[in-house]
């Protein structure tokens, strides 16, 4: 069995699409008889692990997930960035499940040593594309794992969801508490973060605001989404709300996030982009009578669902062939 370690890894997170990514990482690099010997967080400054490091050394592949980090010349990338610098020579490397956006061009150069590279949307394999990097495309992993395992025959309601930032989060829990009878969604994260890394002073704090404020918590990604087949809109401010939503066939419309990846993630799969707004204004006034999906918008999802499927698993084979 060859060995691999996971860079960026988001399991340990306060986010069920996140851990959703790392999970179908971790079961399709096992099912290729590939064992993970060490992951290093996401964020994580892992050259000063001394144990990970010494893990790196007895790996057969490095595996960096990309997720959201790579736009804008951000800290965490410029930490998986290192890896390049410090084993491309030595390990192969590949990076997936990323975005590139408005990175720096000096990045590229460590990238055209990378063994594979997929990216989760079409205008960043086109941005590195255009930078002589072949890149392959596979959009974000929490679409392959996140689906119901049930169907609701009626949907009722609407579902609301929270912001990456504050100030947008504070608009929408206005507009839930105008909407009476409705559920709202502290955020796609779990009421329990992962016992690896256990909090109890953040966790205890998060259940009391969960109950003072009447969220709603899942046990995971599923439940989530199955709960939200239920609905006939949710209304987020979150990249991975947005692709819980295609999971259980639920319209949505969306604040726009810190980068367009809900914009291409919805080009991405012929929906419609106006669905991603600039402000919080029409979305606490819209009605899911407005946004249902159109004939063409519910065959695209379809299609696209099941061509995601077949993307990823060609992804993972690529990467343990690299």
């Amino acid at each position: 069995m060859a060995n691999y370690v996971l860079m960026n890894d988001t399991y340990d997170t306060w986010h069920h699409g996140c851990r959703a990514v790392s999970r179908v990482i971790r079961r399709e690099m096992t099912k290729r008889g590939f064992n993970l010997i060490a992951t290093s967080r996401v964020g994580a400054r892992w050259w000063e692990d001394v144990s990970f490091v010494e893990q790196i050394q007895k790996a057969d592949l490095i595996l960096i997930n990309g997720e959201g980090s790579f736009h804008s010349g951000g800290e965490d990338a410029q930490r998986c960035i290192r890896v390049f610098h410090d084993f491309a020579h030595i390990k192969p490397i590949a990076l997936i499940n990323s975005i590139w956006q408005d990175n720096p061009s000096e990045w590229t150069k460590f990238l055209k040593d990378a063994s594979y590279v997929s990216l989760r949307d079409t205008i960043s394999q086109s941005n590195l594309s255009s930078q002589g990097i072949d890149a392959q495309f596979c959009p974000d992993l929490s679409l392959v794992s996140s689906r119901p395992t049930t169907s609701i025959a009626k949907r009722s309601g609407v579902a609301w969801g929270d912001a990456l930032r504050r100030q947008t989060t504070r608009a929408l829990y206005d507009g839930f508490k105008s909407a009476n009878g409705e559920k709202y969604f502290a955020s796609v994260r779990p009421r329990f973060r992962s016992p690896i890394t256990p909090r109890p002073i953040k966790d205890f704090r998060y259940q009391m605001i969960c109950s003072i404020k009447r969220y709603t918590c899942f046990n995971d990604e599923v439940e989530l989404s199955e709960f939200l087949s239920s609905r006939e809109l949710y209304i987020t401010g979150r990249f991975h709300g947005a692709c819980l939503s295609l999971c259980a066939r639920t319209p949505f419309i969306s604040i726009a996030s810190n980068t367009q990846k809900i914009t291409y993630l919805l080009q991405d799969l012929g929906l419609n982009t106006e669905r991603v707004f600039p402000d919080t204004t029409q979305l606490v006034a819209a009605s899911a009578e407005n946004w249902g999906w159109s004939k063409q918008e519910q065959q695209n999802l379809e299609e696209s669902l099941q061509n995601i499927s077949r993307q990823s698993q060609k992804m993972f084979d690529e990467i343990c062939t690299c």
